[in-house]
């Protein structure tokens, strides 16, 4: 997968440009609020729908501006692709794949698939558990390799529907305190089947991401006694049904269903103790770029014969690489992206640094200023 061209019109500070990377490595620089941020920020929400910094649709529209427009055209699986969006201060959206108008952004994310390394990306590990179950999610969307009639995007898309489906409704039998034993009986059963359905499937990409995983933390890191964990959202040694019924009172009495595949986690400990507590701001970066890092390798290699990188195609986003890293460091993600031989987006203060970072081996040279970009030979 390769981004050919992006056009951006009022994109926070991205009046209207035009950028054209190259199929490799692209070093992104400019001083600090000149937009280069931004320009990453586009090319990910037009991907997903949503900002990396911001939660709100509503900041990332220019200043006397009702609406934006992101356009961009790529190269998947020998096809060419133009995806559009334009989005108002509203929250309506029209979103567009060769011209035909699609209802779900799912299928968006599918065909520009693509990851982000920043300064944001620790709250990954700081953050609340919502962040590392979408973390999880990523890998499973994104894992393209054949299972059976479904593939398992296909198959995990279907049972997270059905699964979040399933949840509304035993939580609104809950709050509503009027429900028949025999609704929340039958919602807590489908709950439960599904839940565990779930959690197979996320058990199955955690078996295949933990020795990748380990490996990128060797090259990333340098630390030792690394360990990620997987939590599935109710203890292992119980049935998720058997614990609907014990918990029925208490559940009513909040309001909501306290266990299940909404309440699963990751968590990374350094020496047997939390990551967060014994870890210095550039360890836990490494760590959660690590993580990331881990996935793009998983989802490249998936369905492919053993050391093929042909397989699922990610565009890297990597915003502010010196921020809390020592040169040794940049060092060693620059030869670690390069190594993917995937289409990253990098960008930094300083151009002399990025060089310096990848050893002077890339293929497009980009500056960002007041909310231009100009490519340099």
């Amino acid at each position: 997968m390769s981004l050919n061209w992006l056009i951006a019109k009022h994109f926070r500070n991205l009046s209207d440009i035009e950028f054209r990377p190259s199929g490799g490595l692209n070093l992104i620089y400019g001083q600090n609020g000149s937009g280069k941020t931004s320009l990453l920020e586009a090319c990910y929400f037009l991907s997903m729908g949503r900002s990396f910094r911001d939660i709100a649709a509503d900041p990332v529209i220019e200043r006397n501006q009702d609406q934006l427009l992101l356009r961009a055209g790529l190269q998947r699986d020998q096809r060419n692709y133009e995806l559009g969006m334009t989005r108002d201060r509203t929250g309506n959206r029209d979103l567009r794949i060769n011209g035909e108008k699609v209802l779900r952004g799912s299928e968006m994310a599918r065909i520009l698939p693509m990851l982000v390394l920043g300064p944001q990306t620790v709250d990954l590990l700081l953050g609340a558990p919502d962040l590392r179950r979408r973390f999880l999610n990523w890998g499973l969307f994104h894992v393209e390799h054949s299972a059976g009639p479904e593939s398992i995007p296909q198959r995990f898309t279907r049972l997270w529907e059905e699964a979040n489906r399933s949840l509304r409704q035993r939580n609104e039998l809950l709050r509503a305190g009027r429900s028949t034993t025999q609704e929340l009986a039958t919602w807590s059963s489908q709950l439960a089947e599904v839940s565990e359905k779930l959690d197979i499937l996320r058990k199955q990409y955690i078996q295949e991401y933990l020795p990748v995983f380990a490996n990128t933390v060797s090259e990333i890191c340098g630390l030792e006694g690394v360990e990620l964990t997987y939590f599935r959202g109710w203890r292992e040694d119980s049935s998720l049904h058997e614990l609907f019924i014990q918990d029925t009172d208490i559940d009513k009495k909040r309001g909501f269903t306290q266990r299940g595949f909404q309440r699963a986690d990751v968590r990374i400990s350094v020496g047997g103790q939390p990551a967060a507590k014994v870890c210095s701001r550039g360890e836990l970066k490494a760590l959660v770029w690590s993580m990331v890092l881990s996935q793009g390798v998983i989802a490249q290699k998936a369905g492919q014969p053993s050391g093929s990188v042909t397989g699922q195609e990610t565009l890297y986003l990597v915003d502010d690489l010196a921020s809390e890293f020592d040169e040794e460091h940049r060092k060693r993600v620059c030869h670690f992206l390069q190594n993917t031989g995937q289409q990253i987006l990098l960008t930094g203060v300083e151009p002399e640094a990025l060089v310096a970072g990848c050893g002077g081996q890339y293929e497009g040279m980009f500056h960002v200023k007041h909310g231009h970009v100009n490519q340099e030979q």
